[in-house]
């Protein structure tokens, strides 16, 4: 007995992670795809059947309650409502409500960038295996719409039979399967969207999504077949308006006050354009008997855009005045000649250095005079496509069973960018540093909408890139059930995976013919409607448009041909630059065992969990070029550059679940987990360009072969108590200790006489991130009828992190990306035939990038440049109505509130940039019959 006990409370002890039933090999869906659920009697009460049948937001609050609770793994989930029906119109919007993840607002407005408790390197799979977008590992959530999916699965903790590769955790995407439908189904939905800051171009954006599932008893067995397509189209604009780089006004006109500190001048961007998303999969099954099952599944996901931008930048310091506003915040700078920031400050120990510490006050605003401007008109036509293929089977011999899953995928990515810039001199510019934490500017009399003076300015540049990435993945595991005693199962599988990357691009161009804004634009010849009125910025002159160059031209290749002539360079398309790309291969083979257990303690309480291992090795190899400068004869020569690295790693995980009866149970987890770096980061080559604006440094790229996997020690301990109908609240707390982790940072380096700023990953050292996550959900049913419908959802999250590498320059420093708080607080009504749910989401300030080697000035006080994100939340929601059992109308709003995201350099009160988020509104109907 005694034995026992020892044994038991060490069992306890270990902290691990294991997951749902979603093992290496495509796992059956949890998630019913029913057009009802039944829900135990038990806990919801009962009808004349003896069942309560739950719809909607509920029952889908209620399945993914269910896939938490009876989970091994910390792990949260989203279930669609109905067919077609995830809560939230997109992937990405719907992970923001899961506890821990965080996430940011892309270009185009959409919701992207998942982070999970702060980090971004996550493992994504699609109905259990790896997917990913181009040449990278991760995957870009926004290319799968969310009526493709019945579900999504947030793992927090990792376990063996799951596929390594994130050290934040995992994401797994559910599609529908055939044999979920038990009948025809024709299930379908529409809607149109309004985006706000696309404004009186706006159009109604339509999506609309089909799924026709049957299912056939024949003297073969069970077949059944599903087939699902989706479609969505949006119009977008996104304003973004900016200070310039902050420099010492001593560089500014003669006659400018020496002592201030002020931006070099204003910028402002509008990206606007429309994409397409075409999605659709199928799904083959058949089951001979009730113990085998063979499938066939595939999807197709696409993306096409034509993505326009208009930057126009003013740049401060050229003109003949510059008379600043002093405000009252004086400090002392590492200034350099050109009234930049330096890093090389003269002093005792360096007596050769160039900068100098200066104390200079802060500039409130500005007004400069005889400036020059320009606008860049960018036109980028993109394409994504997505192809995944697979087959296998599910077979049970008794207590055996064994899973098989063969699959492949191809993952291509196209980009076209052109871009031609156009300028003069203007009278005056007036320019106001922080106004509600932004920037904002006027130009009096709007001189960039009048044609006249218009010249070529800067360079024209062009980006095409290609990359595809493809990945064969073999995976078959096997699990034996043992019928009581402490051994629960044992189960082990094997996993063999070849993936190919490549990437190929040019990037470049050439300066304007003659100089910039000597060749006046009127004299190229082009066509009479060339400029055409670009959308306004509500940060530049109240949001007044201005002329661009037509960017629908810019697509067109006949209107590149003539530019680049008259650029004075080969009208043909340019070639791809062997300084940028790169091939690589990567062969993973990976193998697990790993054993659950369970026994009871008491009568009420019982402890279950797993302990296990997966054993990983990947070997690849990677071909690059670089451009090497012979310095006897200043001649450079492109070298290619290849290497082949290879690691083993073995990572071990265990856990305990222990439930001691009435709906109260704990957890305890532990698991290393790894990430390996992205192809990119690990090209050997470098490439670089020269800047032919002075405010923008010569900038540069390159890859790290030497970097290392980022590994992690994960322990989590959580508290859950379940009660009542589907309500439940739970306590994480979290830890992960991380070695070597990747960060980009940027270095100064001089080629050819010239000093380039290069970007470049490497390998941070150590870093540790801990925190405690709040969540939970209550629906009211003991209020009087009409508001019993009502329910509450919410979590909070708080994370603290920070780079504990010695004598790194971040050390001490929050992990970048990683906000400290997290919240959702929602409101759910469900009766009645009417289902909605308001839900704010806000995440607290947070540093994203190291700007330390950049141009822009910033107190001696402050020895670590960053680019920092203030706090910002956002209000969405979402009304649905049951017409009839079988149709449904809803309405979607987000960002109802207009929140702005809003960026700073280093410290809150140097304001840096503001973006102007979309609020959208949606109607739609959806249909199952």
């Amino acid at each position: 007995m005694r034995a026992t006990l020892h044994a038991s409370a060490a069992l306890i002890a270990l902290v691990s992670c294991a997951p749902v039933a979603k093992g290496q090999t495509a796992p059956a869906d949890p998630a019913s795809t029913q057009n009802a659920e039944a829900v135990d009697a038990t806990e919801t009460g009962q009808d004349a059947t003896g069942e309560i049948v739950v719809t909607g937001i509920r029952q889908s609050l209620a399945r993914a309650a269910e896939i938490k609770r009876e989970s091994p793994a910390v792990v949260d989930s989203i279930v669609a409502e109905d067919i077609g029906k995830l809560p939230d119109l997109t992937t990405a919007s719907a992970l923001q409500r899961v506890p821990g993840v965080q996430v940011v607002v892309g270009g185009n407005n959409e919701i992207v960038g998942a982070r999970i408790r702060g980090l971004d390197d996550i493992v994504t799979t699609l109905n259990g295996r790896e997917i990913f977008t181009g040449v990278g590992r991760g995957f870009s959530f926004q290319d799968l719409p969310a009526e493709a999916l019945a579900g999504v699965d947030v793992f927090k903790s990792s376990s063996a039979e799951r596929i390594e590769g994130g050290v934040a955790g995992g994401v797994d995407m559910r599609l529908r399967r055939a044999l979920d439908f038990k009948e025809l189904t024709i299930a379908g939905s529409a809607r149109a969207t309004y985006l706000q800051e696309a404004g009186s171009d706006n159009t109604l954006n339509p999506a609309a999504s089909l799924l026709v599932a049957d299912r056939w008893s024949t003297g073969i067995g069970e077949i059944a077949a599903m087939v699902g397509i989706s479609y969505q189209r949006n119009k977008y604009a996104r304003p973004v308006a900016w200070n310039d780089w902050t420099r010492a006004t001593s560089a500014a006109p003669a006659g400018s006050s020496p002592n201030l500190q002020a931006p070099t001048g204003f910028a402002a961007a509008i990206e606007f354009g429309h994409y397409e998303r075409p999605q659709a999969n199928f799904s083959l099954e058949w089951a001979p008997d009730s113990t085998t099952k063979f499938y066939v599944e595939g999807l197709f996901a696409g993306y096409r855009g034509n993505v326009f931008q208009a930057r126009p930048t003013f740049r401060g310091f050229t003109g003949t005045a510059f008379e600043a506003t002093a405000g009252d915040t004086c400090e002392d700078f590492a200034v350099g000649p050109d009234g930049y920031y330096s890093g090389n400050v003269r002093s005792a120990t360096n007596p050769t250095g160039t900068g100098t510490i200066r104390q200079l006050c802060n500039a409130t605003g500005y007004t400069a005079r005889n400036i020059e401007y320009y606008t860049a008109t960018v036109a980028n036509r993109a394409r994504t496509d997505i192809y995944v293929l697979a087959t296998g089977f599910n077979k049970e011999f008794g207590a055996l069973t064994w899973n098989t899953d063969v699959s492949y995928e191809s993952s291509t990515n196209r980009n076209n960018s052109f871009r031609v810039d156009i300028g003069k001199r203007i009278a005056e510019l007036v320019q106001v540093r922080d106004v509600d934490h932004a920037v904002q500017a006027t130009m009096p009399g709007n001189p960039m909408n009048d044609p006249a003076g218009l010249a070529f300015a800067n360079g024209m540049t062009e980006d095409i890139n290609r990359s595809r990435g493809t990945l064969w993945s073999v995976m078959s595991d096997m699990k034996y059930d043992f019928d009581g005693g402490l051994l629960d199962y044992l189960q082990g599988g094997v996993r063999v995976a070849r993936r190919k990357a490549g990437f190929e691009q040019y990037l470049g161009g050439p300066p304007a013919p003659g100089g910039s804004f000597v060749t006046p634009l009127s004299a190229a010849g082009l066509p009479s409607d060339i400029l055409v009125q670009a959308p306004g910025v509500p940060q530049m002159n109240d949001g007044a448009s201005f002329l661009q160059i037509d960017p629908n031209y810019l697509l067109e290749e006949d209107i590149k041909r003539q530019l680049r002539t008259l650029y004075r360079i080969s009208p043909n398309t340019p070639a791809f630059d062997p300084t940028r790309d790169y091939d690589a291969q990567e062969r993973t083979i990976a193998g697990f065992l790993q054993a659950g257990y369970k026994f009871s303690l008491s009568d009420t309480v019982t402890v279950d969990g797993m302990v296990g291992a997966r054993l990983t090795r990947t070997s690849r190899d990677i071909a690059g070029s670089g451009r090497v400068t012979d310095p006897a004869t200043s001649t450079s020569s492109v070298v290619l550059v290849r290497r082949s690295t290879s690691d083993t790693d073995l990572l071990p995980n265990a856990s305990a679940r222990i439930k001691f009866g009435g709906g109260l149970q704990s957890r305890f987890n532990y698991s290393k987990t790894l990430s390996r770096p992205s192809f990119g980061q690990l090209n050997p080559g470098l490439s670089y360009v020269v800047s032919y604006v002075s405010t923008i440094q010569n900038s540069g790229s390159g890859g790290n072969p030497d970097l290392k996997p980022q590994k992690a020690d994960s322990f989590d301990a959580s508290l859950e108590y379940y009660f009542g109908r589907s309500n439940y609240v739970s306590a994480v707390a979290f830890y992960r200790d991380i070695k070597d982790r990747i960060i980009s940072g940027t270095e100064v380096r001089t080629i050819d006489g010239l000093q380039y700023v290069i970007s470049t990953p490497r390998n941070l050292g150590s870093a540790r991130i801990k925190g405690l996550e709040l969540g939970g959900q209550l629906f009211l049913d003991f209020l009087p009828e009409g508001l019993d419908g009502l329910g509450v959802i919410g979590n909070f999250t708080v994370i603290d992190s920070e780079v504990t590498t010695p004598g790194d320059r971040l050390e001490g420093l929050p992990l970048l990306g990683v906000s400290k708080y997290n919240f959702n607080a929602g409101l759910i009504y469900e009766k009645y035939g009417i289902s909605a749910r308001a839900i704010y989401t806000y995440r607290s300030q947070y540093f994203d990038a190291d700007i330390t080697n950049g141009l822009s000035l910033r107190p001696v006080s402050i020895p670590v440049g960053l680019n920092g994100i203030r706090a910002a939340g956002r209000l969405d929601f979402g009304l649905n109505y049951e017409i009839t059992p079988d149709i449904t109308i809803s309405l979607a709003g987000t960002n109802v509130t207009g929140q702005k995201t809003r960026n700073f350099e280093s410290r809150a009160d140097f304001v840096r940039e503001v973006r102007n988020d979309d609020t959208t509104y949606s109607l739609g109907i959806r249909f199952n019959f």
